[in-house]
């Protein structure tokens, strides 16, 4: 009997083992490489990932653009002597200077889109076709806070216009691909993924860029980011100085907007309120008692603007617009931006703890001012006696001088020193910022200043309203820091 159970317990396992084998014998080559990890790949039956065909496809819509324009060298920095060794000394001495960059047909009439800045002061503007065909550009309009221009062509016949995507479908890791000019090298096609979304280069309120890794290089600005179906996505704006493979693009939905009212009216028209929105952070909150951080503060409202006769006040909270939350300040620009002028919006928000709302109409937004350039001043020489505060600011008496230097108004106390590592630096106060309050307390007095400054404790959060004239106008805004992050003098 023991014999006999050993027997067929053999013939058990042959009979096991033939089967195992009939079967693995069966499978397809596919299925033995899926089932062994150690199986070697036959790279013949590999798909190779490729963009020729859609580079080939949407090759004929995008264009080369050739700018000229007229140089003052004279006028030419010191520092850009490496690129002009023949730099004349005789005053009004000027160069005929090109520049190049990309652009994609938007229309297939002749409607050509690149950025502002690669035609900007431009005398003459040259599209040249993927065909070699040349043709002068007739400026449609552009765009400074967009950086995006619209150009008319006149060829003789019907072009091949880029079909547009949606920019909103793209996710961080989807393949692109850039085609263009770059270091004149026309029709230059790179790849790569897109790096990021929702993101910002500049302070600015219409930045939303798509950061992508393909290549992109001088001369590809204007030029249009293909996503993977041959649908333009984005337009190549920007490069980053610091780092290699950091690109960034303009969202077509987006851009396609403002293309379209250059294309009707040779500009943009933006809605506009007159105020100043400031971002709204815990010491802000924490001063004004708010139970949440959403909306925006307003830090300045404008004179005879459409949000005073609204009765918007500075240091009022708007929480929503047009039914729509606000998020920040950005966000509340871009949606009074969007507003037709003539249209009434109503606002929602918080004054003193309490709701309240405005009906304002919606005016339209004037051209941005240009910044001022000014006669350097001698500073007046800083008080040599020790006055670093907690917040980490050294103040003075607001003087005769320091209003002719800082183009300073009102009363206050101005700041004349910052300590590097100090809550006031890291909430980017200035030398040179007048603080007209504090807490909503007026200053009228660097007196007036200390006494209210030594009423504070140790982990204070303090709101200053601090007013400035940089740029081509004086403003104010709303900044708030806590007395506990001062390093200890």
């Amino acid at each position: 009997m023991h014999i006999e159970s050993r027997w067929i317990k053999w013939v058990l396992v042959v009979a096991l083992s033939a089967m195992a084998g009939f079967l693995l014998g069966s499978l397809s080559p596919f299925s033995v490489r899926h089932f062994s990890p150690f199986a070697r790949l036959n790279t013949s039956s590999v798909d190779q990932v490729s963009f020729a065909e859609v580079a080939q496809r949407v090759n004929p819509s995008v264009v080369s653009v050739v700018s000229t324009k007229i140089v003052d060298l004279n006028r030419v920095h010191e520092d850009m002597d490496l690129w002009y060794p023949l730099r004349p000394e005789e005053e009004g001495s000027k160069r005929k200077s090109l520049g190049y960059g990309s652009g994609f047909i938007f229309e297939s009439r002749g409607l050509v889109v690149t950025n502002q800045h690669v035609i900007d002061d431009s005398r003459q503007i040259v599209v040249r076709l993927s065909d070699g065909s040349e043709y002068p550009a007739d400026l449609v309009g552009a765009d400074s806070e967009t950086d995006l221009a619209l150009m008319k062509i006149r060829p003789n016949r019907r072009l091949e216009a880029a079909r547009l995507g949606n920019s909103d479908e793209l996710r961080v890791g989807d393949w692109v691909m850039a085609v263009g000019n770059p270091y004149n090298y026309e029709h230059s096609v790179t790849v790569g993924v897109v790096s990021a979304k929702d993101r910002r280069i500049d302070e600015h309120p219409f930045e939303r860029y798509i950061q992508t890794d393909a290549a992109i290089n001088f001369g590809n600005s204007g030029g249009p980011l293909f996503n993977a179906r041959g649908e333009v996505v984005a337009i190549t704006t920007a490069i980053s100085t610091k780092g290699r493979n950091i690109g960034f693009a303009i969202p077509v939905n987006f851009a396609r907007e403002i293309v379209h009212q250059l294309a009707g009216q040779g500009r943009v028209v933006r809605g506009f309120l007159g105020l100043t929105p400031e971002d709204i952070t815990e010491n802000h909150a924490n001063v004004l008692q708010l139970t949440n951080m959403k909306g925006i503060l307003v830090a300045e409202v404008s004179s005879r603007s459409a949000a005073q006769q609204a009765g918007i006040q500075r240091y009022d909270v708007i929480t929503e617009i047009a039914g729509e939350p606000v998020l920040d300040k950005d966000d509340f620009r871009r949606k009074v931006a969007k507003a037709k002028p003539g249209e009434d919006v109503t606002l929602k928000g918080i004054r003193n703890g309490q709701p309240v709302e405005f009906s304002a109409e919606i005016r339209e937004r004037p051209a941005p001012a240009q910044t001022e350039l000014r006669p350097e001043l001698e500073a007046p020489p800083v008080d040599a006696t020790p006055r670093m505060g907690r917040a980490g600011v050294s103040v003075q008496e607001l003087t005769d001088q320091h209003r002719r230097l800082y183009r300073a108004q009102g009363s206050g106390v101005i700041i004349v020193e910052i300590d590097p590592i100090s809550p006031a630096a890291d909430a980017g106060l200035s030398v040179g910022d007048v603080i007209l309050e504090i807490n909503r307390h007026p200053i009228r007095s660097l007196l007036e200043y200390q006494k209210l400054i030594a009423g504070f404790r140790a982990n204070d959060s303090l709101m200053l309203l601090v007013g400035n004239s940089r740029g081509a106008r004086s403003r104010t805004r709303i900044v708030a820091l806590k007395l506990e992050e001062a390093r200890p003098q």
